[in-house]
């Protein structure tokens, strides 16, 4: 779409680009480039013996706020430990780690208030009160206690057939476009597949993203989401969220958030009275709500909240690994030998024994390594404690770049490698537990076993079916991809056939 603004007929108006000569574009520019410096000076105490970028130390984190804004956040943090070790500083008051010991003493550290690196005011920009915004951990094991039983290994298990069924309404897609063309990029189809079998899970129906062909406007709100609480939290006191969302308004039609949560919250509360027609997690949960202190609104916004956080985090999962195994010949050779000895036909496929394949949780688990689908953990303040042999001082937020983490050399031997040999030969003197997608403890993603099995069953299924080869443009996705709260992923374009049985 252009804008165009009207102009008078007649002779073009003069520009005179001299009359604002550069000494006084400097009077009026510099003072408000410095009170926005000034003002969006992180609070908090000074952390002696961590080291940090010279610019971003004493330039108010105007490093990090520039990658940030434009996508290059987990390259950046990295390169900051690259450059000056494994606790940096990234703005005053603000620290990163790259630590397996880091990590946990972060996200996994303490269980009461005085203990506990709580959460910072950035979840408040995300949404109201959840599993994944609150701060309290006593509330977080409520929500914990309430969800946790439906989410255990031994749990997911009964909902295999259904991610099943989900998979294959995926490749009847799939194979009526290929009576088409042989090239389909598949990052909007993976993203349909996510939302509609996280949807039938967790709720008890689909939404039949597939079917439409496009996901519903409310499903894609959580990277924007993010994205705006990020660029609010970096540029707090500043103004600029206020000019930003001032200009906003005249760009986009007014209350799309609110009307992407009214849609979402319309669907979850008509689950919660509609007949359903198996177990699915929801019926579960429902049962237990009578010994619950949360009442149903809370239970409903925690509904929401792990439905939103699986569509884009099982979608990024599924498009990189198949990324990675096609671009690595021997890799895909290896999975196809494994899976083709496993099942008989993609029909065959079934949740007890892919979870039971190494090399295709080898595969998986080192996709997750290379690119994790969250790579920055969320931003904590300390209680004034250690961190990995640090100390922190009391009010200081750090965080951990899982990105870094998992690309510390320190834990493995060629970190930019696709190397799934890693998890399966015994030799390997990788540090394995420093990988840690779904962070740890008791703070770690409830659904992690949701995903985990909705990837073995996704990629089991698919290159049982399909012979593929990586067309896209984007060679190398580690380095060339954009990263604001989750990665933009780039265009999974292939080269499709079924193989025949």
């Amino acid at each position: 779409m252009v804008f165009a603004m009207a102009l008078p007929s007649g002779q073009m108006p003069e520009f005179h680009p001299t009359i604002m000569s550069l000494p006084v574009m400097a009077i009026v520019l510099v003072p408000w480039i410095l009170i926005i410096l000034i003002k969006t000076l992180p609070k908090g105490p000074t952390i002696k013996g961590v080291p940090g970028s010279f610019f971003d130390l004493f330039c108010c984190g105007a490093g990090t706020k520039y990658h940030f804004v434009f996508g290059k956040s987990a390259h950046y943090f990295h390169s900051l430990h690259q450059s000056y070790g494994n606790i940096a500083r990234f703005a005053p008051g603000q620290a990163t780690t790259n630590t397996l010991k880091g990590l946990r003493n972060i996200y996994g550290a303490g269980t009461g208030k005085g203990s506990a690196f709580l959460k910072t005011s950035f979840y408040k920009g995300i949404s109201r009160r959840n599993i994944f915004t609150a701060s309290d951990p006593v509330y977080h094991a409520t929500v914990r206690k309430l969800f946790g039983p439906s989410m255990t290994p031994g749990a997911m298990q009964a909902h295999g057939n259904v991610i099943l069924e989900c998979t294959q309404r995926l490749h009847g897609v799939i194979n009526a476009t290929l009576e088409k063309t042989r090239t389909i990029s598949l990052n909007r189809l993976l993203y349909c597949h996510s939302v509609d079998t996280v949807s039938e899970v967790l709720l008890g129906k689909s939404l039949g993203c597939l079917k439409r062909g496009k996901p519903y406007f409310w499903t894609e709100q959580l990277s924007r989401i993010f994205f705006w609480a990020t660029i609010r939290e970096q540029f707090a006191g500043s103004g600029v969220p206020t000019l930003i969302k001032l200009m906003l308004r005249y760009l986009i039609r007014k209350g799309v958030r609110s009307r992407a949560e009214q849609a979402r919250m319309r669907l979850i509360n008509e689950q919660l009275i509609a007949p359903h027609n198996r177990r699915d997690i929801m019926v579960e949960v429902m049962e237990r709500a009578n010994t619950s202190e949360l009442d149903v609104p809370e239970i409903a916004e925690n509904f929401s909240a792990i439905m939103l956080a699986g569509f884009h985090t099982t979608q990024n999962a599924l498009c990189a690994t198949i990324y990675f195994v096609l671009t690595h010949p021997e890799a895909n050779a290896r999975l196809v030998a494994e899976l083709q000895a496993a099942f008989a036909s993609p029909d065959d496929v079934s949740g007890h024994v892919a979870e039971g394949l190494p090399y295709l949780n080898a595969v998986i688990t080192e996709s997750l390594r290379l690119y994790p689908p969250v790579p920055l953990g969320g931003p904590r303040v300390s209680p004034g404690a250690y961190v990995d042999g640090t100390y922190i001082p009391a009010g200081t937020e750090i965080c951990t770049s899982l990105f870094a983490l998992h690309h510390n050399p320190e834990y493995f031997n060629e970190p930019y490698e696709f190397i799934p040999e890693r998890w399966t030969e015994p030799g390997s003197t990788d540090k394995k537990e420093a990988v840690q997608p779904f962070l740890v403890g008791s703070r770690s993603c409830v659904a992690k076993y949701f995903a985990k099995q909705m990837m073995q069953l996704t990629l089991a299924s698919f290159f049982m079916e399909y012979e593929a080869e990586y067309v896209g443009p984007v060679k190398d996705w580690q380095r060339e991809s954009r990263c604001y709260a989750f990665w933009e992923v780039p265009d999974l374009k292939l080269k499709l056939q079924r193989r025949q049985y």
